[in-house]
Order: C-alpha cells, then structure tokens, then sequence
C-alpha cells in the first residue's frame, strides 16, 4: 500500500460530523427566534437523547474545520406573508406559523399574544417537539438525504406518539431511491470484485 500523504498533520472527523440525525421526532430546545428577512427563523437543538446538543456540536467542529463558512444548521423557518404570493401561498404561510407558535405556547405555557407585536426572546429556551423528514439533496455533485425540520408538535404529543412521520421529500425530477443491492452473508473478502 502506498503511504498517505500528509497523514501526521491531517485531522480526523469527529463523530458529530459523520454521525447522521435519523429523520424522527425528537424533543428540541429553541436558543432564540429572529426575523430574517421575510421569514421568522427559529435557531434550536435537540434538547435529550442520543442526539441532545447535536447541532451545537456540529457547528463548533465545523467552525473547526472551515472558519470562514460554517453555519448553525439547527434553523427552522416560518414564513410571513408576502404580496408577491398568491392567496393560497400566504394562507399556507399564515397556518403553518400559527400552528407552529400555538403549539410552542401551549408545550410551555406561554402568554404571549403573537397577533400583535412580541419580542422573539419570548421563545427563548421554550421546549417542544420538532419532527424531522429526510429531504434529498444534491450539492457540488453529492446526492443523498438529510434529515430536515418538518413542523412542530405538543411535547405531550411527542412523548405519547401521536405523530406521524411524513415521506422523505425527492427532488424534482428524481427517480426515487434505487433498490439497495443485497449480499449474500456468506460473501468472502476474497471475493470481492477489487
């Protein structure tokens, strides 16, 4: 075998950059909301399990490894209205929102009227329940998926199951996923085609 090149100085993946957060529902921790732009963004992370603190460990290794472009990837956004829309977009915009917030009031007991103006900090350290769908993707000639944020649940409902757990979504234009090749268990190493 040859030698790797510049083996000694070159770092290794940590766990939480190979590790991959299985699409589920999962008990998150909102670190605070904001509004950019036409959107109110809600920054969180997984708040218990297997994958508690996931997000903030995946962007404190990022920051590592690529200083000048990581980003915090525990966001999900609600969209607000917006006149380049039709009807129909806005009110899908409106309920999602409403759902989102209500559900979010209601796993914390806030009183907060969000018909009116209200300050994000509000949300700040709120918990409820974020299920997540795998959404397929293709980067910089990479294809596969990715576990994304698909709405909002009561943390009771979370913790007695009443979910469900939506399709993966497909790009436009895919074929859906291959059948995945099987292997005979008694395969050898010997004979394997390299």
């Amino acid at each position: 075998m040859k030698p790797v090149n510049k083996y000694a100085e070159t770092a290794t993946y940590s766990e939480t950059q190979t590790a991959k957060l299985p699409a589920g529902a999962y008990e998150v921790r909102i670190i605070r909301a904001e509004e950019q732009g036409n959107a109110l963004c809600i920054l969180f992370d997984i708040a218990s399990g297997e994958y508690e603190g996931y997000y903030m460990a995946r962007f404190a290794e990022d920051k590592r490894s690529f200083p000048d472009t990581a980003k915090f990837k525990g966001v999900y956004r609600l969209w607000y209205e917006d006149d380049r829309k039709d009807e129909k977009s806005n009110e899908r915009s409106r309920r999602t929102m409403k759902t989102a917030l209500e559900r979010i009031k209601q796993s914390n007991k806030l009183k907060v009227d969000f018909s009116k103006e209200w300050d994000g900090a509000a949300l700040k350290d709120c918990r409820v329940g974020m299920i997540f769908r795998d959404e397929e993707y293709d980067y910089n000639g990479y294809q596969g998926f990715t576990a994304r944020p698909y709405g909002v649940i009561t943390l009771e409902s979370l913790k007695e199951g009443r979910f469900t757990l939506p399709q993966p979504k497909r790009l436009k234009g895919s074929a859906g996923a291959a059948a995945a090749p099987t292997t005979s268990p008694d395969l050898l190493d010997d004979d394997l085609p390299f």
